[in-house]
């Protein structure tokens, strides 16, 4: 089951593109449409059931079902700053169920769909919302500088302990924490560490006659289902053993070894190899803490944290992190993130006097003698040529031969809307999506677009130059929309406009894309600080 570019959910969000997908999941890019954001929207897969009569396939759908409304369930009872967060919930209604089934589904699967969209029950396709985080995760971060530092380390770890020890004081234990849960959300030019992905989660707790110690009495909870990442499970989860905190103290063990030493703790090529050696005593975590050079100090917390018998870890997350920082003899930095949120703007030569940047094809070339950065002043009022925008943070206008090109600050989108030669209105959303490459969200809001030669559609996403039909619902087109990423160069972005150089500064704006209709003479540049 997949959804289509935008298909709303909830009469609310609109999706963009798809992310990726799991063993039990999809997840796909969103804008909520009500408070103008980008969202992630994570929709439980239905291809062991769908179209089969497979009594495993429904037994493991079943079992992923019950995890993935555990997730949503844990998440929504989390406030810490550094576990994502969750926005909505909700099930694929009838008319996105049959949008959303794969072409060619017969009309009996379909029938299905819908009546498990009807029903909502443990068949359904549930989803859930949160917050979409752009900053990459802790595994991507790692390979690429090979080795954290102790300071940095301590930075992630101090916010990460704190929101497992918020899920714990709920009786929830996050069971799955590595190094590709650990997300990063951009704030200003710092990064956030985040905790997510809580999907095998469990809650389940096994209270002991004790009262009043808490959520987890007796420090033990039963899971019904063996879920685990294999190279980052504590001994007990491989073993079908009780679970607690302390299986959580494990992972941040191995997350602690993976930061400081660069490398997976149970990388081997078989990692069910090592599933004996680490239930069974503490001989091959000794042995790898001895190869990977840290001091003595360091080295004891770690095994005590990975110890195999539960009871001789630490018995809460503040614990370890305290111990830890203790043996480290450092402290974590005063900003709220280890990294930089964005690498420095590599040094461009020159441009050529005339850069061979070809026309898109059936249009001219986008408006360059002399390359102009500056914004001149302009009273933005947008209605010249026809083209009208809405929710621009700031515009300058600069005369530029026979055209006006219209700077426009935006957060993330911007609205564009003109007069069709009826009279009507013709609307329309144009979204810079976040992310390390340029992308760009094109939502038809009284049209559709189509790329030329294809069928129209809600929406495209692009992230290369390209022209686009707005079209009706009687497919009658309307106007054509061309778009321009530019090219980088030194000091700014470079655009090619009726054969004459546009340079947008990166002082003015990290991310520009140049938008032109063919109705009217504006270039309108949309611009991200």
């Amino acid at each position: 089951m997949e959804l289509p570019e935008g298909i709303r959910l909830l009469d609310r969000y609109s999706i963009l593109d798809r992310i990726g997908s799991g063993g039990m999941a999809t997840i796909y890019r969103a804008t909520d449409e009500r408070l103008n954001r980008v969202v992630c929207v994570k929709l439980l897969r239905t291809t062991l059931v769908e179209g089969s009569g497979s009594t495993s396939g429904r037994a493991v759908y079943q079992a992923t079902y019950s995890h993935f409304l555990k997730e949503a369930l844990a998440l929504s009872k989390l406030s810490h700053g550094n576990t994502l967060r969750i926005y909505d919930f909700g099930y694929l209604s009838l008319d996105e169920a049959r949008a959303a089934a794969p072409k060619g589904t017969d009309e009996a699967a379909l029938e299905a769909l819908e009546q498990r969209a009807d029903k909502r029950d443990a068949s359904g396709a549930p989803f859930h919302v949160s917050e979409y985080l752009d900053g990459g995760n802790l595994e991507s971060h790692v390979r690429r500088r090979k080795v954290i530092s102790p300071e940095e380390a301590l930075g992630i770890l101090e916010g990460i302990t704190g929101a497992v020890a918020e899920a714990h004081g709920y009786g929830i234990i996050h069971r799955d924490i590595k190094p590709s849960n650990i997300l990063f959300a951009r704030v200003s030019d710092q990064l956030v560490p985040k905790l997510a992905d809580f999907g095998i989660a469990h809650s389940d707790v096994k209270k002991s006659p004790q009262a009043g110690l808490g959520p987890f009495d007796g420090n033990e909870s039963v899971s019904t289902v063996a879920l685990f990442s294999p190279r980052w499970a504590a001994p007990e989860q491989l073993c079908g053993s009780p679970e607690g905190p302390r299986t959580d103290v494990y992972a941040l063990g191995l997350l602690t070894t993976f930061m400081l030493g660069g490398r997976i703790f149970f990388g081997d090529e078989d990692v069910r190899k090592t599933f004996n050696d680490r239930v069974r005593g503490d001989t091959l975590v000794n042995a790898r803490l001895a190869h990977l050079g840290f001091s003595p100090e360091v080295s004891e917390v770690l095994r005590r944290s990975m110890a195999a018998r539960p009871e001789e870890r630490m018995a809460t997350a503040p614990e370890f992190y305290q111990q830890l920082r203790e043996a480290l003899k450092v402290r974590p930095p005063s900003s709220i993130a280890p990294f930089p949120a964005m690498p420095p703007m590599p040094t461009m030569p020159p441009p050529p006097p005339v850069p061979e940047i070809p026309p898109i094809a059936g249009y001219p070339a986008m408006p360059s003698e002399s390359h102009e950065a500056a914004m001149a002043d302009g009273d933005g009022s947008g209605s010249q040529g026809g083209l009208r925008v809405a929710d621009a943070v700031a515009e300058r206008v600069v005369p530029y031969g026979h055209r006006r090109v219209r700077f426009i600050q935006v957060h993330e989108r911007l609205d564009l809307s003109f007069v069709d030669q009826t009279g009507a209105p013709v609307r329309m959303r144009v979204t810079m999506l976040p992310g390390g490459s340029p992308k760009l969200n094109l939502k038809g809001l009284t049209c559709f677009v189509a790329r030329r030669g294809q069928r129209p559609t809600p929406a495209l996403t692009v992230d290369n130059d390209g022209a686009a039909d707005l079209v009706s619902a009687s497919r009658e087109v309307l106007g054509e929309l061309t778009w321009s990423f530019g090219q980088p160069a030194q000091g700014g972005r470079l655009f090619l406009v009726d054969g004459r150089h546009l340079l947008v500064p990166y002082s003015d704006a990290q991310q520009a894309i140049a938008l032109m209709l063919t109705r009217g003479n504006d270039l309108v540049v949309m611009c991200r600080r």
